[in-house]
């Protein structure tokens, strides 16, 4: 009995602990077409992650597509992205690469222009490319991206039949996955109420 309520009330702790750690969730996004290169084709993932906290980790990573033509100084040049109406954003809200510049407003190539563009330079360039945003949470974020990609291997840019391409721009906003993660909070209470179930049981 007493070992029991010992599990039961761990269990609860760990319960506890998992809500203020866990309070989370992210969203992935697919850049799949491109302003040179074919399109339909898995050539950047985005990865957003919101801890409740007021703050956004953004994780941008190339896909096989493009890290198999990745050549001398290959890398991330410029992400961009655009939020819901009214966010009075500054530079001081993000944490960026050093040597990366905040600009608003600003275009990416024939995807128009976004409401926030991370830029690079040449000697720059990340792969991937992580950044946090302050002030800000998942549903602040309006789905459609853009990114600039150089550092291709001539020799090896003929996917689309074209050759002398050494970098690229890809846009997307393909939902790859949602995880609302504290759906696993209510799995795990599911798993403490057995255990009272079955304490009440031993009791009777």
């Amino acid at each position: 009995m007493n070992k029991i309520k010992t599990i039961v009330g761990t269990l609860l702790v760990a319960a506890l602990l998992l809500v203020t750690r866990t309070e989370a969730a992210s969203v992935q996004y697919m850049l799949d077409q491109s302003n040179t290169l074919k399109d339909n084709i898995d050539y950047l993932l985005v990865t957003i992650s919101d801890d409740q906290s007021g703050r956004l980790d953004f994780l941008v990573e190339t896909q096989a597509a493009l890290s198999g033509i990745a050549g001398h100084n290959f890398g991330i040049a410029s992400f961009g992205f655009n939020l819901a109406g009214g966010m009075g954003l500054t530079e001081e809200n993000f944490l960026v690469p050093d040597k990366w510049k905040v600009q608003f407003n600003k275009g990416m190539s024939e995807a128009g222009k976004f409401d926030v563009r991370l830029l690079g330079t040449g000697q720059t360039r990340q792969d991937p490319l992580q950044f946090s945003v302050l002030s800000l949470g998942l549903e602040d974020i309006v789905p459609g991206f853009a990114s600039h990609v150089a550092g291709f291997e001539l020799e090896h840019c003929g996917l689309d039949g074209k050759h002398g391409i050494s970098s690229a721009f890809f846009y997307g906003d393909r939902l790859v996955s949602e995880v609302p993660i504290p759906a696993a909070i209510w799995l795990f209470g599911s798993g403490i109420l057995l255990l009272g179930r079955i304490a009440t049981r031993r009791r009777a």
